[in-house]
């Protein structure tokens, strides 16, 4: 496994607009849990302090993601964090996460993580636990908001 994250250009948009974690393979604006990885690239244009990068595993695109700092609630924040459904159970999530984190803690100025998930979102859930997210107790627009401990 070789997991890294890669910028989203003109090569390789139509691809990761085509991503996702709906098991018939359709696209929608607004998935299950997540925001469609299309809508996501489109905020990230209009949104200042948004990165939005494709998760590759060798040269297979595999998921997405969009984090950086938010300006609304002013901290930093993987908003977006996705792994196609084709590519799902398969340890490529946990992998890719570590990754971003990295990336993230990369900015100086990135003291602390927060990530929030749909409250159903139970494999979303053990999957940051068990990388050191714990549970604010808050909601952010009704998604649990955990933040990663020991950053």
């Amino acid at each position: 496994m070789s997991i890294y994250l890669k910028d989203i250009n003109e090569e390789n948009l139509l691809e990761c607009a085509l991503l996702t974690t709906n098991k018939e393979g359709k696209n929608y604006v607004f998935e299950e849990f997540v925001a469609s990885n299309a809508f996501s690239i489109a905020q990230s244009k209009i949104q200042a302090g948004w990165t939005v990068k494709a998760i590759y595993n060798e040269d297979l695109m595999i998921g997405f993601t969009m984090y950086g700092y938010c300006n609304e609630y002013d901290f930093y924040e993987i908003c977006r964090f996705m792994i196609d459904h084709k590519y799902q159970g398969k340890g490529f999530g946990r992998i890719s996460l570590r990754k971003i984190i990295e990336e993230m803690k990369g900015n100086e100025d990135c003291k602390d993580i927060y990530i929030s998930f749909d409250p159903k979102n139970n494999i979303a859930r053990r999957l940051y636990e068990s990388l050191g997210f714990k549970d604010t107790g808050k909601t952010l627009e009704e998604e649990l908001l955990f933040e990663l401990e020991d950053n």
